[in-house]
């Protein structure tokens, strides 16, 4: 994934400064999983055709880009915490 070239909105990292340990993160991050999970169950099926495996791809490749975008933002969010100081 390309480098961030911006900074996100202080609202949006007050709202991703959670812990690893909180519902809503884990949840984000078991939804993403499964899905990852699902279109590669459907990628590797024998009887998928060209067409079905390349969609699946290209879904695949769009959860792993959220993936690390979310990634990206709770990281953010709690470094921003830590440098002023707040708790998560």
């Amino acid at each position: 994934m390309p480098e961030q070239v911006f900074e996100y909105p202080e609202e949006l990292l007050r709202a991703f400064s959670l812990p690893e340990e909180h519902p809503v993160r884990q949840s984000i991050f078991w939804i993403l999983d499964e899905a990852a999970q699902a279109d590669v169950n459907l990628i590797t099926l024998p009887e998928a055709n060209d067409s079905e495996r390349h969609f699946c791809a290209g879904r695949l490749a769009a959860i792993q880009d959220l993936h690390s975008e979310f990634k990206s933002i709770f990281e953010s969010a709690n470094r921003n915490n830590d440098e002023i100081g707040v708790d998560t």
